[in-house]
């Protein structure tokens, strides 16, 4: 194993890889103790018969030599002689020579025994790379370790993202591993898996970012996903060590509809043959309400497939002592004269910040980095934010930008993500609407004021800097802060009006409702409108004529449009059941037999035609010899009010399935799967074929049964057996004492000659 660059940790960071490698050493358990009022002990451990093993810790990787031993004296030999500890060892990250050792040595007697109870940096790092488990027990200290920063800092190899290569480094500076992060960790080292779910601000894009530089040190390439799972697919490299980070997979800010084009079922392939393969990885992140509405309509995504490799990271994971951390972390890295970063060593400045119910990772880097050019007092700025989150961008977006740069971010929050044309023409149009100069210098400039604050350029397009932004302008919508009829006047994309329809259904989007009913017409000829892009596809996931009129009519409701309900009528009275996938159809019957707009009999109607081109359907499969089809399209039939089927159609459905059951019953069962022979026996016993001793059948019903008793206890076998591993070294229980870690931590902020943690 290569060096370490021991001054990249903290000292509270030092302190716990001293307390695991000094107890592999003296193969003792030790006790860690905060500094502050610690009578000269960081590590200790109390032997049953009395003796005291101390182990002092002194992270000062900028001391020289002299000045480490003039400190020692001054500070720790006074503290050492009054306890009287059986043996005395001190671990620094400071070089120490032999003639150094000696005379430290002399100093300490009899508490020194030897020199080799000194450990300096050279020795620490020596006994490091002899224990490569403890190490990777240790994120940071792994982190810090010469060949792993070189892959993660100088990442033109292994990044093929522009984003990724900027945030990574960005985010190694700054992260505190928490057990969150090991929760994931976990399931990524197990299943080559992981999905981190959170609420907004959490971290989880810093833990994906901190697992892609853990993979990134084993060789693995690094790739970003930014519009579908496909994108996989295209970049899939046989014997290439690769890791795809799908951030935000499901959508941002609202219940955006991602997954419209059969990506639930693309997705569960592809985790699939990414756990099969020994060289590939996948890390996705979405807002944990995000993921319960998009488990709610998409059922595939509901499998095991997603649920065992899903990890949440949780705001109790952030404790009292990572989360001071944290803060002094983005304090140390902030582009803020020294100066300006004192204030936070004050307990009275940094405790009401880490102890808020507000707390956030991403509130703290945000308001640092526009803190430079904004702020004077920046630890008030940062508490006054705390206490109103949304104040951090409506203060700039209502009162510092320019009225062309409000204008494109209320595009922008239409479009989600956009092409510069696509962005710049839409907004073009909103500016006309509203009666303001549109031209492209203009433009241009906007995007320049927005660009690194507000809002990202990429390769793939324009997006939010930060999903806060799209959360905040939610609320600048919602009370009416932008012209809904200009807006209405400039859709040139049908995702633009179905990211206002889903914002006036969200909770906090009651203005936004209101104002889409007030420009009623506008609304309804925009939703009408998309018609336009709906293309038939032989995939039942995609979208269709059928399932775009249900979101029309869902529409209607929301908006209590009866205009757009009766669209939605007149368009079911036109043979709309032919061609359609049945399972869109019977999902609009039933949308309809819900909505307070539909009148019963047109109900009834569309109802009738649907059952009676299913039965239609169902006589071709019977006739074709396709007993699942048919079995399944009976099984829709039923879910239809007033839909049945009896007398002849029905014999010639058992007549065919009982056909099936001879057939399977003669298979070799690795030519078979477990959900249509359980479907084919079900459909029997309902129709009173039990397989009896009086049945003809019987024998068959008897080798089909034992095919499905062995799928079903296969499938309740677990695919994966959680790996035990030692999780990296936690935060401290104690609240007092991580507040007094935090107090010694902070001091390292009150200026450039003070020595951290001295």
């Amino acid at each position: 194993m290569d060096s370490f660059d021991l001054g990249r940790l903290t000292d509270h960071d030092f302190e716990v890889v001293c307390r695991d490698l000094f107890g592999e050493i003296l193969g003792v358990p030790l006790e860690l103790f905060p500094r502050g009022r610690d009578r000269g002990i960081d590590l200790r451990h109390t032997a049953a018969d009395g003796t005291t093993t101390v182990v002092q810790c002194k992270h000062w990787p900028k001391a020289t030599q002299a000045t480490l031993a003039t400190r020692l004296v001054q500070d720790e030999l006074p503290k050492v002689v009054a306890l009287k500890p059986d043996r005395y060892l001190i671990a620094t990250s400071v070089g120490l020579t032999v003639d150094g050792k000696d005379k430290i040595r002399d100093t300490f007697a009899p508490y020194v025994h030897t020199t080799g109870d000194l450990y300096g940096v050279d020795e620490i790092v020596a006994e490091l790379q002899s224990r490569p488990e403890l190490v990777r027990r240790h994120f940071r200290l792994w982190l810090s370790s010469t060949a792993v920063l070189q892959t993660v800092l100088n990442q033109e190899k292994y990044v093929r993202s522009s984003w990724l290569r900027r945030r990574i480094p960005r985010a190694a500076e700054t992260f505190v591993p928490h057990e969150g992060f090991d929760r994931a960790k976990a399931i990524l080292d197990e299943q080559r898996v992981c999905v981190v779910v959170g609420i907004p601000g959490v971290g989880k894009t810093t833990v994906a970012l901190m697992l892609a530089a853990w993979l990134m040190g084993s060789g693995y390439e690094v790739y970003e996903i930014s519009q579908d799972a496909e994108e996989i697919t295209a970049l899939w490299r046989e014997g290439t060590p690769q890791l795809f980070l799908y951030d935000d997979f499901l959508g941002q800010t609202t219940l955006e509809s991602q997954l419209n084009k059969n990506e639930d079922a693309r997705l569960i392939d592809i985790i699939r043959g990414i756990q099969e393969a020994p060289d590939k990885a996948l890390v996705m992140t979405t807002r944990d309400y995000i993921l319960e509405h998009t488990l709610l309509k998409h059922e595939r995504l509901g499998t095991p497939d997603i649920s065992e490799v899903t990890s949440v990271v949780h705001l109790t994971d952030l404790s009292l002592g990572v989360r001071g951390q944290i803060l002094y972390n983005h304090v140390h890295h902030a582009q803020l004269p020294a100066e300006r970063k004192w204030s936070f060593a004050d307990r009275a400045v940094w405790q009401p910040i880490v102890e808020h119910r507000n707390f956030s990772p991403r509130l703290i880097e945000e308001t640092l980095r526009l803190a430079a050019s904004r702020e004077q007092d920046v630890a008030a700025a940062v508490l006054k934010n705390l206490d109103d989150p949304r104040r951090i961008w409506e203060r700039i977006v209502e009162n510092d930008l320019t009225e062309e740069a409000v204008h494109l971010l209320e595009v922008l929050f239409t479009l989600r993500t956009a092409a510069p044309d696509t962005l710049n023409e839409s907004w073009s149009w909103y500016r006309k609407e509203r009666g303001l100069e549109a031209d492209a210098r203009i433009f241009r400039r906007a995007l320049q004021v927005l660009d690194g604050t507000m809002v990202a350029v990429e390769q793939h397009g324009v997006s939010f800097h930060n999903p806060s932004i799209a959360d905040y302008l939610r609320f600048h919508f919602d009370v009416g802060r932008a012209s809904m009829s200009a807006l209405l006047g400039a859709l040139i994309d049908p995702v633009q009006i179905h990211s206002l329809i889903d914002a006036a259904g969200m909770a906090d989007g009651s203005g936004i409702l209101a104002q889409l009913k007030a420009e009623a017409d506008r609304t309804a000829a925009a939703v009408l409108e998309t018609a336009e892009f709906v293309e038939w596809s032989l995939s039942p996931e995609d979208e269709s004529e059928a399932s775009h009129l249900q979101w029309i009519l869902e529409t209607a409701e929301l908006l209590g449009s009866a205009p757009l309900a009766a669209h939605v009528v007149k368009q079911t009275d036109s043979n709309l059941w032919y061609g359609e996938h049945v399972e869109h159809l019977v999902s609009l019957v039933d949308a309809m037999g819900g909505s307070r707009l539909t009148a019963q009999e047109d109900v009834e109607r569309f109802a009738g035609e649907v059952a009676e081109g299913i039965r239609l359907d169902l006589a071709e499969q019977v006739g074709a010899g396709d007993w699942y089809g048919a079995i399944g399209l009976y099984e829709t039939l039923g879910q239809i009010p007033g839909g049945s089927l009896s007398g002849p159609p029905l014999e010639a459905l058992v007549e065919c399935a009982l056909d099936g059951l001879h057939v399977v019953a003669g298979k070799d069962e690795s030519f078979l799967d477990a959900e249509p022979v359980e479907a084919l026996l079900q459909f029997l016993v309902d129709q009173g074929y039990e397989g009896g001793a009086d049945d003809e059948y019987a024998e068959d019903f008897a080798t089909v049964q034992k095919l499905v008793d062995r799928f079903v206890r296969l499938h309740d076998l677990p695919r994966f057996v959680p790996r035990r591993e030692t999780a990296a070294p936690g935060p401290y229980s104690s609240e007092a004492r991580d507040r007094e870690v935090i107090t010694e931590l902070m001091k390292g902020l009150r200026g450039p000659d003070v020595i951290p943690g001295a």
